[in-house]
């Protein structure tokens, strides 16, 4: 069975006119074949600048590291290394042997100046690429993001870490502390490289972090998943509704970075395409898609590929012209997604009462669809992002929850740890078989 589902949200169109319609792709990862997993690599790379100082930021960084350690496999390699104004291998790449003794280490770490992310995050991935071939890299982030040295700028800094995952496949995770950390350069550094983005705001979140990276790790069926996508004839424009990396390939065609998923995982996607004028009885192709990967047998790693081509029929009579809406909360979770984001930037202009507004138009749109079962996974999230910016936005970590609640309903992948109040789990965190 293919772990790939397409849908269209309406197969045929009405003719001689142009129309929109959504296309859903739905990735279930297969269950991982052995049990006989590879080591991993695990690099940490510790912001220790003056800006960490504050309150119990590095406190916390602290115990993320020590969590680490102490969750380590025997055959895994494990290095730390700090940066601020300077870069430090605390711990070169290597077996941990004592863990206590490594933890003395971390617990005796003190923070000192600038904050020169780009060179300590250069340094983690040097130690991560003395691996031998094949192994799995990762890398925490452990930071403020108030980078003040180095690299300074935002694209430049997700293009980097961007870079890695695509040339070397190191995947970096990023975890944010507090009320001051700069949450779009740290979700958007875990963004380009397909890793995972933390919000902790108390010590006890981060258990499940730990679990989260270190089991997710061992539990990889498919590695560096890319989808490709070719507009055909019918198709006079696309977008995509997620936030995942692109790429434009030589032949036109655009690449979507997934990178790898774990056993079971489900991931979806949704699109927005313009299907052209036709007349009356024309049937042609909208997009085709190539899915591009390796998957873990118990044999080795097997790259793999898969391609469809996503057909549309015109019709003249609107009876003929069918919803299917089984993926209406795919399309509208993802929809929401890019509507709070955009929400943010008018605040961040000084726009807030349009915000709100903004917001509340969307989610009255949600409301006249007429199917909760469907929507409301994106009404609870714009119903709490309206709630927190007239608490205070700044105030009440609104934009944090909101930033935070953009990049996991862009992304809906079932297994990733959410990090906010349990009762706002998404719905798609416990998707089930029958599901799209």
């Amino acid at each position: 069975m293919s772990m790939f589902t397409t849908k269209l949200d309406y197969n045929s169109v009405l003719a001689n006119q142009r129309n929109e319609v959504h296309l859903v792709t739905r990735i279930k990862a297969p269950v991982l074949e052995t049990e006989d997993r590879k080591p991993v690599a695990f690099t940490i790379c510790l912001d220790r600048s003056a800006s960490m100082g504050s309150g119990t930021k590095f406190g916390y960084a602290l115990k993320a590291c020590e969590g680490v350690v102490r969750n380590l496999r025997p055959n895994d390699l494990f290095s730390l290394v700090t940066f601020e104004s300077e870069v430090e291998v605390v711990i070169p790449l290597g077996k941990v042997e004592e863990k206590e003794r490594v933890c003395q280490l971390i617990r005796e770490l003190r923070t000192r100046r600038s904050t020169n992310l780009s060179s300590g995050w250069e340094e983690a991935k040097n130690q991560l690429l003395q691996t031998e071939s094949g192994m799995l890299k990762r890398m925490l982030l452990l930071s403020d993001g108030m980078a003040n040295e180095g690299i300074t700028d935002h694209r430049d800094l997700i293009t980097l870490v961007g870079d890695g995952m695509r040339d070397y496949g190191i995947r970096t995770s990023c975890l944010g502390f507090g009320d001051d950390y700069e949450e779009d350069l740290l979700s958007d550094m875990a963004t380009h490289s397909t890793g995972n983005f933390y919000d902790v705001d108390t010590e006890e979140k981060l258990p499940a972090v730990f679990a989260a990276e270190l089991e997710g790790a061992l539990q990889i069926s498919i590695e560096n998943l890319r989808m490709r996508i070719k507009a055909e004839e019918l198709c006079e424009s696309w977008d995509d509704y997620g936030s995942m990396r692109k790429t434009r390939l030589g032949d036109g065609r655009k690449e979507f970075l997934i990178g790898d998923l774990v056993s079971q995982e489900v991931r979806s996607c949704a699109f927005a395409l313009m299907v052209g004028s036709r007349e009356t009885g024309y049937n042609g192709n909208l997009v085709s898609l190539e899915f591009i990967y390796d998957q873990v047998l118990e044999g080795g790693v097997v790259p793999t590929s898969e391609s469809r081509v996503i057909p549309i029929s015109f019709v003249d009579n609107q009876n003929d012209v069918v919803v299917d809406d089984s993926i209406l909360g795919v399309v509208t979770t993802q929809r929401t997604s890019r509507m709070i984001r955009q929400a943010i930037e008018k605040i961040d202009q000084g726009e807030e009462d349009e915000a709100i507004y903004f917001l509340k138009r969307e989610l009255s749109i949600l409301e006249n669809i007429g199917k909760p079962e469907l929507t409301d996974d994106s009404a609870k999230l714009l119903r709490s992002t309206i709630e927190k910016i007239e608490m205070g936005w700044r105030r009440s970590r609104g934009r944090k929850f909101a930033q935070y609640g953009v990049r996991s309903y862009s992304k809906m992948s079932s297994t990733e740890l959410w990090c906010q109040e349990e009762a706002s789990s998404p719905s798609f965190k416990s998707i089930t078989d029958d599901e799209l």
